[in-house]
């Protein structure tokens, strides 16, 4: 989908068939956000709050994509408005966690069939906004990010579902935010993001080995604040951003780029 307003930018949704290596439109959403979060699961897409393109306000607005109907269906709103968060569904449950807004070390909750919100999980140990984040059995796992002071963390986090608790993992080797997080081969591997502190763009690959961050092979070109997904043994990246600050919103890319994991002997 569609995200940050820059130059040449239009609204657009579109699939991408990884086996075919072909794209073909979907319904557009009805509304211009950006910074908003996609989770996917029983054959649902939801939508959850980003901010308004024209006037710039945090949404609290949660949409609902029906690939059968084509047909966006707008939901019961989330109790407080947020942008730059991390959204996964688990077991029926909508998870919305960090971001920027009010109170964003309260995660929400949205259990779906009963299209009710909840905000009673347990506190983010420290506030973090445009973090990577993924999704491994019960836990959400966050990597890196912007903390409350407006700094890159090297912080990884992961939130268990099930016990409502959260740990820590091992930090990365730099601090970053906007990159991008996935499980390949039963690992987890962080790719791009940007650095503050020294005003570039990353394009680094790392995968988590026994507690500890192990380069592999980098990306061709850095990028940050791009879509990214795991298939098999594959890491999807598609657009983002090549340059970093003011310049991110006027340099966004229309590249897919494709790691693949070798198989093992």
């Amino acid at each position: 989908m569609s995200g940050a307003v820059g130059a040449g930018m239009r609204s657009f949704f579109e699939l991408y068939d990884l086996r075919a290596d072909g794209w073909r439109p979907l319904t557009p959403l009805p509304v211009a956000l950006s910074r908003f979060s996609i989770a996917a699961g029983g054959g649902r897409v939801f939508v959850t709050g980003g901010r308004d393109a024209q006037r710039g306000a945090l949404s609290r607005q949660l949409w609902l994509y029906m690939p059968q109907t084509a047909l966006w269906l707008q939901l019961r709103p989330m109790p407080v408005a947020r942008a730059g968060h991390a959204s996964f569904i688990v077991n029926g449950r909508l998870f919305v966690i960090g971001g920027i807004g009010k109170n964003v070390r309260q995660g929400l909750v949205y259990d779906i069939a009963k299209a009710e919100w909840r905000t009673g999980m347990a506190a983010m140990p420290l506030a973090l906004a445009n973090m990577a984040a993924t999704h491994i059995g019960d836990e959400i796992i966050l990597a890196g990010g912007v903390d409350a002071r407006g700094r890159d963390s090297r912080v990884v986090l992961a939130y268990n579902t099930k016990t409502d608790k959260w740990r820590r993992l091992a930090a990365l080797p730099q601090a970053a935010s906007g990159g991008a997080l996935v499980e390949l081969d039963d690992a987890l591997h962080y790719a791009g993001g940007y650095s503050q502190g020294g005003q570039q763009v990353l394009d680094g690959h790392l995968r988590l080995v026994k507690g500890r961050w192990v380069a592999q092979p980098a990306m061709k070109q850095g990028l940050h604040q791009m879509a990214y997904a795991a298939f098999r043994n594959r890491m999807v990246i598609i657009g983002g951003a090549l340059g970093g600050g003011f310049y991110a919103n006027f340099t966004a890319s229309d590249r897919v780029a494709i790691y693949t994991r070798p198989t093992a002997q």
